[in-house]
């Protein structure tokens, strides 16, 4: 397109590139969603779809507590698939496509903020989620949350650009784009509904256009339900696992989501008790400007309210990531709530107004420029320092228990997903001493504080543990058996 052949917008994305792919490191976290993604995909390769979904019910199901669903969606798998099977399980590689994809969603911000901002304030708004650290720290996750983002911003630009008399492959086109949205991360289905309830809204608006709107969004929902059933008939299910969780919904819950979501929108500029206050003033901002665009951006503001009261009712706590897809709404809101505010400002101070605005985002991005070049530089410096169950200190316990345990071992670890991913061997978590014996091997992670038996207690089992495998990080212990050794005390 020729709006994205801008000067300005292409130096930003060049430079969020070169400063994105510069933070990726050759480990990650030690959350293990990441793990369940790439066996996801890797079954995709191997054709065995069925054996995934059996040995990963297993671990959801004989854990502790419900640690994810039995499976993702399967889009971001099927996403993962080139970049694993190039290189294998190579991090560096499988973060590759959400660099993409969060190019792909810049692109998409600068779209449809172009025709509703000035494009001074749509490059601005633009650089302040290309060079943010959170988001630039974020790129080193192999998680859905990048490429979501990436399809949430493509719906909206065109839902935000479709109208009636639109021919009616370009329905069809937003009924693909919505269902990629969901089957890329279940909470997709959201715009699905934002489209539907603005299209409702529409059809009572427009009474010439009635049968026009009601044709075509019926085309855009058939297309998405064939490809629901389509995929339906080739990926098997896991998503319903996510209702158990659901049943973890308390009032006390939905009480402290309410206040933790609110303020979570603070931590987009930092941790600083400054930004805090800012954010109190582009709150009102917010408002303010969702209040005086409503006619105009009405699937946002209906987008915004539903994927918001959907965060509120689930009770797991993810942090920033769970609402990426709304902070891009918030600030171009805000963005519009102060342009209302300057153009009611008296003509003698509306210059100076505005320059004040562009100063104070353009300080923000440099902010955020500098912050992220700093990370970028330091991971350079460090060789892309490879972490978390990539490390060295992890990548022996692997090969302990792929040559000294047999293939049908049971193995108990705090993040099960991930000992299944490099070990090939069925795991699960565990919290309690009484269900160790459940298992055939122990792994005890001297850092870990919660999601296994504290290492401090784990003497304090009424069954005595064998120690075969020690290094600085983990102790692997492996269960006596009845009849072999003493269990719970019994001969």
């Amino acid at each position: 397109m020729r709006e994205l052949r801008n000067p300005f917008f292409v130096f930003i994305i060049l430079l969020s590139l070169l400063i994105g792919s510069s933070t990726l490191t050759r480990g990650h976290e030690w959350g293990d969603d990441f793990a369940s993604y790439i066996m996801q995909a890797q079954s995709i390769l191997d054709g065995d779809l069925a054996g995934f979904v059996e040995h990963n019910t297993f671990t959801i199901l004989e854990s502790s507590f419900q640690i994810g669903p039995v499976a993702y969606p399967w889009g971001y798998p099927l996403l993962l698939t080139p970049a694993l099977l190039l290189k294998g399980v190579h991090p560096l590689t499988l973060k590759l496509p959400g660099l993409f994809f969060f190019t792909g969603f810049l692109a998409c911000l600068y779209l449809w903020t172009k025709n509703r901002l000035t494009r001074t304030e749509s490059l601005l708004l633009v650089s302040l989620f290309a060079f943010n650290p959170i988001f630039v720290k974020f790129l080193d996750q192999i998680l859905s949350d990048i490429p979501l983002l990436f399809f949430t911003s493509l719906s909206l630009l065109l839902i935000l650009n479709h109208k009636p008399e639109n021919p009616l492959w370009k329905y069809l086109v937003l009924g693909a784009v919505l269902f990629f949205a969901f089957y890329v991360r279940t909470t997709g289905i959201i715009l699905l509904a934002s489209f539907l309830v603005y299209q409702f809204i529409t059809f009572f608006r427009n009474k010439e256009s009635r049968r026009i709107i009601l044709g075509k969004s019926a085309a855009t929902l058939l297309i998405f339900i064939l490809l629901w059933l389509g995929t339906s008939q080739i990926f098997p299910s896991g998503q319903g696992s996510y209702l158990e969780q659901l049943k973890g919904l308390t009032l006390a819950i939905f009480k402290e989501n309410v206040s933790s979501y609110f303020y979570l929108f603070a931590s987009f500029f930092g941790t600083a008790l400054a930004w805090t206050y800012v954010y109190y003033v582009l709150v009102i901002f917010f408002l303010i400007g969702a209040w005086t665009r409503f006619s105009q951006d009405q699937p946002l503001v209906i987008y915004f309210a539903l994927y918001f009261i959907a965060m509120l009712f689930w009770p797991e706590w993810q942090g920033i990531r769970f609402i990426f897809p709304l902070l891009p709404i918030f600030l171009y809101f805000a963005f519009q709530g102060i342009r209302f505010f300057i153009n009611r400002i008296p003509g003698q101070y509306r210059q100076i107004s505005q320059g004040m605005f562009y100063s104070f985002w353009l300080v923000t991005v440099g902010i955020f420029l500098i912050n992220s070049s700093a990370r970028a530089y330091a991971n350079l410096l460090d060789n892309r320092k490879i972490n978390g169950p990539f490390d060295p200190y992890s990548s022996d316990v692997y090969n302990f228990i792929r040559t000294e345990t047999s293939a049908d071992s049971v193995i108990v670890f705090w993040k099960p997903r991930a000992m299944r991913l490099f070990t090939d061997r069925d795991t699960f978590m565990s919290t309690e001493c009484d269900r160790l014996p459940l298992g055939d091997y122990v792994v005890i992670s001297k850092k870990a504080e919660n999601s296994q038996v504290p290492l401090e207690e784990i003497d304090q089992c009424n069954f005595k543990l064998n120690n075969v495998f020690e290094n600085q990080r983990f102790i692997i212990y492996e269960v006596p058996k009845q009849g072999t050794s003493t269990l719970f005390g019994k001969e």
